[in-house]
């Protein structure tokens, strides 16, 4: 099974961590399109976002708890550097799961690269009156493991 199409509730591994999947939004822009699960993490609990893109490249964000913040080109976050490398609008195309998106929802997307650390990225979305902001890490797809029932 592919990672572009993994199933609500599906037990998968990163980096040595089981999450479970908990929703899918599929985005388009233009001719392309990327989906994000919402995982949650099997042992900590705590919940995260696994941006998977067409090319080999996912990010697994880290979502925070903060959502103010000004939005500018170079960035101090938590005493980090990031300068502001992509931005767009997601439409939602599809979605399964418990989720607070619809059919045709459009966010507002900037993407910041750490200027430590090129696979830290810091991910601002902004949603009609909602932000939100989560920290990643680039990871590759063949990273993700995907387990069955069986699988510890």
């Amino acid at each position: 099974m592919d990672v572009l199409s993994l199933k609500e509730s599906q037990i998968i591994r990163i980096e040595g961590n089981r999450y479970k999947v908990l929703n899918m939004t599929k985005f388009v822009e233009k001719s392309s399109y990327w989906i994000e699960y919402k995982l949650q993490n099997m042992e900590s609990f705590k919940c995260y976002y696994l941006n998977v893109e067409l090319s080999q490249k996912a990010i697994l964000y880290e979502i925070q708890d903060e959502s103010a913040i000004e939005l500018k080109m170079n960035i101090n976050f938590h005493g980090e550097e990031f300068s502001l490398f992509e931005k767009g609008q997601g439409k939602v195309e599809t979605y399964y799961g418990l989720t607070d998106v619809a059919v045709g929802d459009v966010d507002e997307y900037y993407e910041y690269e750490s200027k430590e650390n090129l696979n830290r990225v810091l991910s601002i979305e902004k949603w009609r009156n909602i932000t939100e902001i989560s920290i990643g890490k680039v990871i590759k797809k063949s990273d993700i493991k995907i387990l069955n029932e069986f699988d510890e």
